[in-house]
């Protein structure tokens, strides 16, 4: 058994694309997935979706169980260990990996992605997970400098990139067809800040934009649904399906997007990608892809931004796509780890 810790079954796109990479990296090296057990917050979505076996998010029993015949726990990947958006979430995944060391079981943080951590407590508990885990990887060089802050050495930790990069790139579709994407999450900013983007959407549809809101996690349709009511003209797509991705943004020139996943989703299918940042994951993965991102606190500078896009179109295409494979390649090494530790 593999047991697959992470933010699981709680209808966060991005979090979803991260175990399907992972299952598929796991099936390569040979193991089936019903040898992958998840603690999701949705047991039976999860094992419809995935095809692998699931139990409760807070089925500690069953955890523990589990991790009596395991081969290894992998812990992440994502932004699991933070203390900023939920003090709460932080114990939790550190609690799994002491209990996968009381088992004697081989811990891999996978693909994590660290920080803020503002607890000494969770701070030192979080360096002491990865010194004692059997391998790690961090998806940004952030995460990377965190952990040698906290000091961990150089050589223990290995820097990737998103699992979800390893999917590789759609194929492309002509663009010029003048549509915007744009993806908001639920943020601090939102109510002084929605005639702001009232704004905006008048302003790109008068330039000739078809302007689609994308939801890809929990709250975001209700933002689209809000700004619908206030702007008809705006089409609100319903949260896609891991297999929908690639339709909804493939052939957009542009894609606005608050979180994380929706900047790579965008990337990878060759979509111009503009980062929101409410969270430094956000800004830091703009810069792994070599693309803009404004503040959250400063959306008015997105029209410059937009305007900008269409002005450098080509450029910008070429800056972001030589990222991404170089990002792709070093997706790859999420892999080699678990290899690593399963041999």
């Amino acid at each position: 058994m593999i047991l697959v810790s992470g933010y699981y079954g709680y209808g966060n796109l991005g979090d979803e694309a991260i175990l399907a990479a992972l299952c598929r990296d796991l099936e390569s090296l040979g193991v089936s997935r019903h040898e992958i057990v998840v603690p999701s917050g949705n047991p039976e979505y999860t094992k419809a979706v995935h095809g692998v076996a699931a139990l409760g998010r807070f089925d500690l029993a069953g955890i523990w169980r589990t991790l009596a015949s395991a081969r290894c726990l992998v812990s992440g990947g994502g932004s699991l260990l933070q203390d900023v958006t939920s003090r709460r979430s932080l114990p939790y995944y550190l609690t799994l990996v002491e209990l996968a060391l009381l088992r004697r079981v081989p811990v891999v943080m996978y693909a994590q992605g660290l920080g803020p951590i503002q607890s000494k407590v969770y701070r030192s508990w979080t360096a002491r997970a990865f010194r004692l885990a059997a391998a790690c990887s961090v998806r940004d060089g952030e995460s990377l400098c965190f952990l040698q802050e906290l000091g961990l050495p150089e050589e223990k930790v290995i820097l990737t990139a998103d699992p979800v990069f390893a999917q590789g790139p759609s194929p492309g579709e002509e663009l010029g067809q003048n549509r915007l994407l744009l993806n908001l999450r639920p943020y601090q900013y939102w109510p002084e800040q929605k005639q702001v983007w009232l704004e905006h959407l008048a302003r790109w549809r008068g330039q000739g934009w078809t302007v689609e809101f994308v939801p890809v996690g929990p709250g975001d349709g209700r933002l689209g649904a809000e700004l619908k009511a206030l702007f008809p003209e705006l089409k609100v797509h319903p949260q896609p399906g891991l297999d929908q991705v690639t339709e909804v943004f493939q052939g957009a020139d542009l894609c606005l997007s608050m979180r994380l996943h929706g900047v790579i989703f965008s990337a990878l299918s060759g979509c111009q990608p503009v980062g929101i940042s409410y969270d430094p994951k956000v800004a830091a993965i703009c810069r792994q892809l070599a693309v803009p991102h404004v503040a959250a606190a400063a959306v008015e500078e997105l029209a410059a931004v937009v305007d900008q896009a269409v002005q450098d179109r080509e450029e910008w295409r070429g800056r972001f796509r030589q990222a991404l494979g170089e990002l792709q390649g070093r997706a790859e090494l999420n892999r080699q780890l678990l290899a690593q530790v399963l041999r």
